[in-house]
């Protein structure tokens, strides 16, 4: 997990710097960014409240935050295909899909392949535009990206 945040950090950075005047980077300002659509996700969100959850529930969890960042980081890779970002994100992609799989497998065996986590394996991500020209899409995908780095 330590490892995939800081990879997201890095590809955050690279982004903002490249891409982002100065004047309206997040990274540098202390006020919260934009709500996350992940945010939605029925996600434990301390030490206390993970305590109390089971091991499938928090796998469960993890499954769905994974899985909802599989496809826009596979277009983000496309995007970013001729700068220092796509070797990045590749080995991000290549992590989340390791996860997945292990979780799924995990899963499988602990609960016996439960109709409960379909529900899970639904959700998808629309927001990502691949135009980089407009300054509106530029924005929405900083904001994309600034929720990875979460």
């Amino acid at each position: 997990a330590q490892h995939l945040h800081q990879l997201a950090a890095d590809i955050y950075k690279d982004f903002e710097r490249t891409y982002v005047p100065e004047e309206q980077r997040q990274s540098s300002k202390s006020s919260p960014s934009a709500i996350c659509y992940s945010e939605s996700i029925p996600a434990p969100t301390g030490k206390d409240e993970a305590q109390q959850r089971s091991d499938v529930e928090l796998l469960r969890f993890s499954l769905a935050l994974i899985q909802s960042w599989i496809s826009p980081l596979q277009t983000l890779s496309r995007v970013f295909s001729n700068s220092l970002v796509f070797g990045t994100s590749d080995r991000i992609f290549e992590k989340l899909q390791d996860l997945e799989r292990g979780i799924v497998t995990l899963t499988r065996e602990i609960d016996e392949g439960s109709p409960r986590i379909a529900a899970f394996l639904t959700l998808t991500y629309e927001k990502f535009d691949t135009n980089l020209r407009n300054d509106d899409v530029l924005m929405k995908n900083y904001g994309l990206l600034a929720c990875f780095k979460k």
